[in-house]
């Protein structure tokens, strides 16, 4: 096309088709601001995206049509050769590349400045092993798996949690930029001796890394913490307090699948706690303390039978004894 136009401007015949292929096509010419020489503008489409790991060498190249050295730019400022920068040809070399130099890289032509590549580079790390922990909170309704990274990555990164049972996959949770999440399974399978498998993997363009583990769901019994707890003086009782509390809230059936409660408490001042262990009661006196003195308490609940292990400990509750003023 670029050649024909060119015999058009340089006087060969032109004939009435070509008369109008000229008005068509002189459009195009002031469009594309090229002439009629043998050098064409290098036109790329988009931006090409390169992922680089903080604190690595990163090395850019350039897709030039002619041999020799190209300029390069950083946001569109010219890029002269330090320390942390080398030029060599068409490329271009960061040296334990920082935050610091991210941004969009272009090359371009020293004579014309014609561009030849445009590079945004983004910088992060790989994913570190993914933490995993599984717990059931609400048998035997489901389990909830929780997974968590060491660090961010600073880079788009997608993480998948696949659980299967035997040979049968039995759900698969997908999350993307974020530290860390949950994938709960409902319909679980009790007193089973075949374990569950989890898997989480984390992976963006640095690279994958996963972490796998097995369960059997009774093993894995931790309720939560015990809500509402109070401590409170009784009247008259001079050596007692009254401790109450509520079952945990995710807890689906206290009547039927039973607790039992570790009950913790200690005197203002010391450092050693008391602990006394109790089934299936939301309520306990504490008896023979101390006259006047401040107590500590808090409360752990846990499957009656002992599967799993204890909740976390409730909010620390405070009261100090009754006395006659």
């Amino acid at each position: 096309m670029f050649d024909f136009l060119c015999r058009l401007f340089t006087g060969e015949r032109v004939s009435k088709l070509n008369m109008e292929l000229l008005v068509i096509f002189g459009a195009v010419v002031v469009l594309l601001t090229t002439s009629c020489t043998t050098e064409w503008q290098h036109i790329l489409p988009g931006v090409v995206t390169h992922y680089g790991e903080i604190g690595r060498n990163i090395t850019l190249s350039c897709n030039a049509s002619s041999s020799g050295f190209t300029e390069w730019r950083l946001n569109d400022s010219q890029i002269m050769e330090t320390s942390d920068m080398r030029l060599t040809g068409k490329d271009l070399t960061i040296f334990n590349a920082d935050p610091s130099k991210e941004g969009e890289y272009s090359c371009h032509s020293p004579e014309t400045g014609s561009t030849f590549t445009r590079v945004s580079l983004l910088l992060g790390y790989a994913p570190g092993k993914p933490q995993l922990l599984c717990h059931s909170v609400s048998y035997p309704l489901n389990v909830t798996c929780f997974w968590k990274l060491e660090k961010a990555t600073n880079l788009p990164t997608e993480i998948k949690i696949i659980f299967s049972y035997e040979t049968e996959l039995v759900k698969a949770c997908l999350s993307t930029e974020t530290l860390q999440d949950s994938c709960t399974i409902k319909d679980i399978k009790l007193f089973s001796e075949v374990p569950y498998k989890v898997t989480v993997t984390a992976r963006n363009p640095l690279g994958s890394r996963s972490t796998m583990k097995e369960f059997i769901v009774e093993k894995i019994i931790k309720p939560d913490p015990p809500t509402e707890v109070s401590l409170s003086p009784i009247a008259n009782q001079q050596k007692k307090l009254l401790l109450q509390w509520k079952p945990p809230a995710t807890w689906p059936n206290p009547q039927l699948f039973l607790l039992k409660y570790i009950i913790k408490y200690w005197k203002a001042g010391s450092n050693t706690p008391r602990m006394i262990e109790i089934s299936n009661q939301t309520s306990y006196t504490l008896s023979g303390l101390r006259s006047r003195a401040l107590y500590y308490v808090a409360v752990a609940a846990k499957d009656f039978i002992d599967n799993g292990q204890p909740s976390e400990w409730s909010p620390t509750v405070s009261a100090r004894l009754w006395s006659r003023g």
